[in-house]
C-alpha cells in the first residue's frame, strides 16, 4: 500500500502472465485427458502415423520416403486380429466437409466413416435412436448417426430426425440415431454425421499402405500397452513387402498426446515436445519477470534506509533476502488469485461459444496445482536477483543512499 502504482503494475503483469499459462494448461489438460465423448482416453491407443520407404541407405536416410495415415488394408491385417485389446475400431482419419441440401436448405456436413466398435469404445450420448451394429456395417447399409445440431437446425428436433433421409457425398442415408454434439477440438472423433465404413467409396480391400484411416485400440488397463504394441509389431512383420514399391514400414501404437506429437514433422518424440514446451513456458515467464525485476529494484531503492537500519540492528543477509522474497511471493500469490478468477471467466466465455463442450476446460485440481507452482516460480524468479542485491548492500551504503 506504500506504492499503489507499483502494486497495480506488479499485480497486472503477474495476473496476465499467469492467466495465459493457466488457460494454456487447461487446453493441454483438455486435449490429453478423458473428456466427452472419449471418457476412456487413458486406456486408448491409436495407430495413425505410418512411415514407409523403399530402401535404407543409412541411419534415418531413405529413398522414396512417405508418411501419413495408414490404409484400411494394413489396419485390417495387423490391428483387427489383435487379441490383447478389449476393443478395436477402424475409422476414417480424414474429415470430409460436404455441402448438401436438407429440406431445400444448404447444409455443411462433416462426415466420418466408422465401424460398429467405434460406438462401444467411445461414450457418445445418444439423445434418441441408436448406433449402427456389426451386421449393418457388414451389409453396407446406408444408415447414419447425426449430431444434435444437424437434427435441431434442419429437422426440427432430435426425435423428428429419426427415419428421415440425409444426403452425404451423393449417397442417401436413413437417420437412425442422434448424439450430443462432438467437440471440434477432439480431432480423432469430431464430425456431425457418422456412417458405416463399408459405405465409403474407397476400395477397402485394395492392397496398399497409405490411405486415410486410423485404428483405435482400447486396452483393459494401461499396463497392457506394451503387450499390445508387441503383439501389433509381430503381426506387422508378417506383412509381405513390397507394397506400393515400399520395402520398409514403421508404425507404432501411441497415446492421444504421442499421436499428436508424431503428426508434427519438426517434433519426432515426446522428449523433444516437453523440452520445447518448457522453453515456451520459460520465455512466457521470463520476459515479464525481467520487467518485474526492474520494478523490484526501484522498490528496494525506496527502502534503502529501512534496510540500513535493519542491518545496523543485526539483520543478516538471509533474513533480508528472505523478507523480500516472501513479500514478492505473497504479491505473486495475490496475482495468481486474480489469474484464477480471470481464467475462470475466460474459460466460461469460451465454453459459451459451443466450440468446447460444457464438461471441458474446467479449473480442476491438476490445473490449480500447476498454477500454484507457476506462482511460486514467478515470484522466485522476479524476486531472487533484487533480494540478492539488497542483501549485499553495506550498512553505510544503504543509509547514505537512503538519505539521498
Amino acid at each position: 500500500m506504500r506504492n499503489k502504482l507499483f502494486t497495480f503494475i506488479s499485480l497486472f503483469g503477474i495476473s496476465l502472465t499467469l492467466t495465459i499459462l493457466i488457460i494454456g494448461v487447461s487446453f493441454f489438460d483438455f486435449f490429453t485427458k478423458s473428456n466427452y465423448p472419449i471418457l476412456k482416453q487413458d486406456r486408448i491407443l491409436y495407430l495413425s502415423n505410418l512411415h514407409s520407404w523403399d530402401e535404407k541407405t543409412g541411419e534415418k536416410s531413405y529413398n522414396n520416403y512417405s508418411s501419413g495415415y495408414p490404409s484400411y488394408y494394413l489396419l485390417n491385417k495387423c490391428a483387427q486380429p489383435l487379441k490383447k485389446p478389449a476393443g478395436i475400431s477402424i475409422y476414417s482419419s480424414n474429415l470430409r466437409s460436404i455441402n448438401t441440401f436438407i429440406n431445400s436448405r444448404k447444409a455443411k456436413l462433416v462426415i466420418r466413416y466408422t465401424d460398429d466398435e467405434y460406438w462401444s469404445i467411445l461414450d457418445f450420448r445418444f439423445l434418441t435412436g441408436r448406433p449402427f451394429n456389426k451386421k449393418e456395417v457388414k451389409d453396407a447399409q446406408r444408415i447414419a448417426v447425426i449430431a444434435e445440431s444437424i437434427a435441431n437446425d434442419y429437422y426440427g428436433g432430435t426425435k423428428s430426425a429419426i427415419g428421415k433421409t440425409i444426403e452425404a457425398d451423393k449417397v442417401n442415408y436413413i437417420i437412425i440415431g442422434v448424439v450430443k454434439n462432438a467437440p471440434i477440438t477432439s480431432l480423432n472423433i469430431y464430425g456431425n454425421i457418422w456412417v458405416p465404413i463399408t459405405t465409403s467409396k474407397e476400395n477397402l480391400s485394395a492392397r496398399k499402405l497409405h490411405s486415410g484411416f486410423t485404428a483405435m485400440l482400447l486396452a483393459k488397463n494401461r499396463s497392457d500397452f506394451a503387450a499390445i504394441e508387441s503383439e501389433f509389431q509381430g503381426l506387422l512383420q508378417k506383412i509381405e513387402l513390397p507394397i506400393d514399391n515400399y520395402n520398409f514400414i514403421d508404425i507404432h501404437t501411441a497415446s492421444a498426446l504421442e499421436s499428436f506429437i508424431q503428426s508434427i514433422p519438426i517434433i519426432n518424440n515426446t522428449t523433444t515436445f516437453y523440452i520445447l514446451l518448457f522453453v515456451i513456458i520459460l520465455i512466457i515467464m521470463l520476459i515479464p519477470s525481467l520487467n518485474l525485476v526492474n520494478l523490484n529494484v526501484n522498490r528496494i531503492n525506496e527502502r534503502l534506509s529501512e534496510i540500513g537500519v535493519r542491518k545496523s540492528f543485526g539483520a543478516n543477509k538471509m533474513s533480508l533476502a528472505g523478507q523480500f522474497l516472501t513479500e514478492n511471493i505473497v504479491l505473486t500469490l495475490m496475482g495468481g488469485l486474480l489469474a484464477f478468477i480471470l481464467s475462470f471467466i475466460i474459460l466460461k466465455a469460451i465454453q459459451s461459444t459451443g466450440i468446447i463442450p460444457a464438461e471441458g476446460l474446467l479449473l480442476n485440481y491438476r490445473i490449480l496445482f500447476i498454477g500454484l507452482i507457476f506462482c511460486f516460480c514467478f515470484g522466485f524468479i522476479s524476486g531472487f536477483l533484487p533480494a540478492y542485491r539488497m542483501s549485499r548492500l553495506q550498512i553505510v551504503e544503504s543509509l547514505n543512499k537512503g538519505e539521498s
